[in-house]
């Protein structure tokens, strides 16, 4: 184990400077963990790109958010002795509500984008030529689409907390 970090801390292996997916698998392997926590974690990881690259608007929706509380509300409870963890749930996390839910419909409707449905549709109109079926399944798509959107939306609304500066 010790070995996997110092010639990974050292660059030697392929001098990439990062360990590698096998070398994680060993590692989290001799910590004793269950092989199933193992494998999910080594996925992670290895899909790192691809998890980043597809998160980049809504990273830059929290930061925003984040940017936008009031260092006042921190100050205030910080003389009134309120702790990080009090912090973070009783000004950062309702502050941050109405982007989680922002965020959550972002990214529900950025999932299909790149879906089998969507191939099929763009194969059926422009491939096969199929105009009309094309446009039929379209709109059957944008409504299971928009039902989906709604519900979520109508529910996650309900939690969200509004602040009036």
């Amino acid at each position: 184990m010790s070995q996997a970090i110092g010639a990974t801390l050292s660059g030697g292996e392929g001098s990439s400077g990062t360990l590698s997916n096998f070398q994680l698998k060993y590692f989290l392997y001799d910590m004793g963990l269950n092989p199933l926590i193992v494998n999910y974690l080594a996925d992670a990881v290895s899909r790192i790109y691809d998890i980043i690259s597809s998160s980049g608007v809504q990273i830059l929706i929290f930061l925003a958010g984040l940017q936008s509380i009031s260092p006042s509300l921190y100050e205030a409870s910080r003389i009134e002795g309120a702790t990080g963890y009090e912090n973070f749930w009783k000004i950062t996390f309702p502050m941050m509500t109405p982007l989680i839910l922002t965020n959550t419909i972002y990214t529900i409707i950025d999932s299909f984008l790149n879906s089998r449905m969507t191939h099929l549709l763009k194969e059926t109109s422009f491939k096969l030529f199929e105009f009309g079926l094309g446009a039929a399944m379209s709109w059957i798509y944008f409504g299971v689409i928009a039902l989906m959107v709604l519900l979520i939306a109508a529910f996650l609304s309900r939690k969200a907390f509004y602040y009036d500066a």
